[in-house]
């Protein structure tokens, strides 16, 4: 049920909760958008006012209630873009490009706005300490998954990015705790990422789910979960434009994160690995 269905079926609520859900309604963006003392502040609430309309709509707290209102925001936003068709057949080149550029915008705003700082600090932490990182993905998220790969070796941190199945399976039920794992899936609906993560969960290794808001089995086996913009249909569009930027922007995220924490020495390793390969140029340009 959609959020903003589940708060119109409240009953019981103290006026402070009714303001809260109020100010959620009309302010849906500025919501997503503030800080917990900010909202306490405009809305002249108690930060327990809000943890307790979290405990009434069965949520674990403020993190969780901005992505089920981002969520809820899907068909309020697809009033005004078309994310699944927003190029048209007499559409102009220009009306085109500016269709991708609007559809590109928003997407990295929904993303950003999904964005849980806390859970992403843990994140970047724990794959820090992890002795081995595995990517486990499919179709052409691979592509993004390898460009992961390519930039994090660029900084002398190796990570395992499986492409077929059966080495998936292999790499899953050989992983161990000293593995984190990075499970990229949209919908957790195909058999082969459920079979995958559950093998994971049996060798207890962490996993971070990168997936939509929408509702998604994997989610039961994810220690940590980075969300998607989820405005697209899953099979009823043009072409995953939304998507797969949001994907490059998490993982881009998680890369600079990741390189931030040891600045100056990922810095070095970078350029002087680079210095070393034009010393003896080969049939490509560093």
């Amino acid at each position: 049920m959609n959020i903003f269905s589940k708060m119109d079926e409240l009953i019981d609520l103290t006026d402070n909760e009714k303001t809260l859900v109020d100010f959620i309604k009309n302010k849906r963006f500025d919501f997503i958008n503030l800080e917990i003392e900010d909202i306490c502040s405009q809305c002249f609430v108690s930060k327990s006012t809000i943890y307790r309309l979290c405990k009434k709509l069965d949520l674990s707290g403020i993190s969780q209630l901005k992505v089920a209102v981002s969520a809820g925001l899907k068909d309020y936003v697809k009033d005004d873009i078309d994310y699944d068709f927003p190029i048209k057949s007499n559409q102009t080149q220009y009306e085109v490009l500016d269709s991708l550029k609007t559809i590109y915008s928003s997407t990295v705003n929904s993303t950003y706005n999904l964005i849980d700082l806390h859970e992403l600090n843990v994140i970047v932490s724990q794959l820090k300490k992890a002795k081995f990182i595995d990517v486990y993905t499919s179709a052409g998220n691979l592509f993004f998954a390898e460009n992961f790969k390519f930039q994090m070796a660029e900084i002398g941190v190796n990570i395992n990015v499986p492409e077929e199945e059966y080495l998936q399976h292999l790499t899953a039920s050989t992983s161990d705790e000293t593995h984190i794992a990075i499970v990229i899936s949209f919908g957790g609906r195909g058999r082969c990422t459920s079979s995958i993560t559950g093998l994971l969960k049996e060798t207890k290794t962490p996993i971070i789910l990168i997936t939509s808001t929408d509702d998604n089995p994997l989610k039961k086996h994810a220690k940590y979960i980075l969300y998607m913009s989820s405005f697209e249909n899953h099979f009823n569009k043009i072409s995953s434009f939304s998507t797969r930027l949001s994907l490059l922007y998490i993982l881009d995220i998680i890369y600079a994160c990741y390189f931030k924490l040891d600045y100056d020495k990922n810095l070095k390793y970078k350029t002087d690995a680079y210095k070393r390969m034009r010393k003896f140029p080969k049939d490509y340009e560093c």
